[in-house]
């Protein structure tokens, strides 16, 4: 009697081998990470409206703001970058800086891509990932003081310190000694940088389920469709600020005493530095504009120690050979708080920023 041969204890479906096994696994997962987020962005319709700024609950929806950039950029060749000075924020969608400018030109012209909160550090990691569609543009990239005026804003100083935009931030270098993230969030964060499935997951959770948690989202609504929250149409704009009629003065804010960060030793500076050169070698024309801080409010011994920081800082911009317009210090009725204009303050920096965007659209 011959050997009896052994029956494979598999069930009746398809064997695979060991190879077979792996390239499934990684078609399966190109599927999810690459291509079903491009399927996505090619199906949503983004809608962008006149004296456009992305909307206050988007501001951390980066997947978002490239695609609002790539649209943006396709329509202007004039863009301006920056902060909640930029942005807006105490002012309507009509009255940024870049809406006034646009005013005053008659045309759209130059559009605004600020995010509130963007400092140079969370700028540089911005533009790294979610900017690269900036080619061949003319760049005003804002520098507001406000982020060195002490160790702890300018992150290189020691301290709790509530950090805007930490996902942006530098995840394994260890040396922003203010940002005490758990690995795990750290993680995530550079995941969402690299791969786009979980940059299109946060986009999801921040543009369809209010930024919740998608597991108690499902939890707290266990009969509802969670596809049935997706929406083609997207309409990202600004729509809850608006012009205030309150000054820095009459809001109560003290004066005070900032101890200010030399550029040598200012990380922020830095980042600004590294920002503009990453902009220039994607082939974009950089003109730094130079933000004021509000004057009124500073003690003498700061505001002195202010003056010579922008003085440093224009000096070494005209070392690296780039251009910037410093704009003039604002009335004090114009001025928000310690860095945010009014409508009128607005009007009146747009005003000097004509004739410069004027000289650039001449010249070219």
């Amino acid at each position: 009697m011959g050997k009896l041969k052994k029956i494979p204890t598999t069930s009746n479906g398809t064997v695979l081998s060991r190879w077979e096994l792996i390239l499934t696994l990684l078609a399966v997962a190109v599927l999810i990470c690459l291509i079903l987020p491009a399927l996505y962005w090619r199906w949503v319709d983004i809608r962008i409206a006149k004296n456009f700024r992305l909307s206050y609950t988007s501001r951390d929806d980066y997947e978002l703001y490239s695609r609002i950039v790539g649209k943006l950029c396709a329509d202007h060749d004039a863009l301006f970058l920056g902060d909640s000075v930029v942005w807006g924020m105490y002012v309507s969608n009509d009255h940024t800086l870049p809406a006034f400018i646009n005013q005053e030109l008659g045309q759209d012209a130059v559009a605004n891509i600020a995010i509130d909160g963007l400092h140079p550090v969370a700028m540089e990691t911005l533009m790294r990932h979610y900017g690269r569609s900036i080619r061949g543009k003319r760049v005003y990239l804002y520098w507001n003081p406000l982020w060195m005026n002490t160790p702890l804003y300018d992150l290189s100083g020691e301290g709790d310190f509530s950090i805007n935009h930490p996902r942006l931030l530098p995840q394994f270098q260890w040396s922003i000694r203010s940002y005490q993230a758990e690995f795990q969030d750290r993680c995530k964060a550079v995941l969402e940088r690299q791969v786009p499935f979980y940059g299109w997951l946060h986009h999801l959770r921040v543009a369809c389920f209010n930024n919740k948690d998608f597991k108690k989202h499902l939890a707290s609504h266990p009969e509802e469709n969670p596809l049935a929250r997706l929406h083609r149409e997207f309409d990202p704009v600004e729509t809850d600020h608006f012009d205030s009629r309150f000054n820095w003065e009459s809001n109560g804010i003290s004066a005070q005493d900032w101890p200010w960060v030399e550029p040598a030793s200012s990380r922020q500076w830095q980042a600004f530095l590294a920002t503009a050169k990453l902009l220039k070698a994607h082939g974009n024309e950089v003109v730094a504009v130079l933000g004021t801080i509000n004057p009124h409010l500073l003690t003498a011994s700061s505001l002195e120690r202010y003056n010579a920081l922008r003085k440093d800082v224009a000096s070494e911009l005209q070392q690296l050979g780039y251009r910037f317009v410093l704009l003039p210090e604002l009335p004090s009725e114009e001025y928000a708080d310690a860095s945010h204009p009014l409508a009128d303050g607005y009007r009146r920096l747009a005003e000097v920023l004509v004739s410069e965007f004027q000289t650039d659209t001449t010249s070219h």
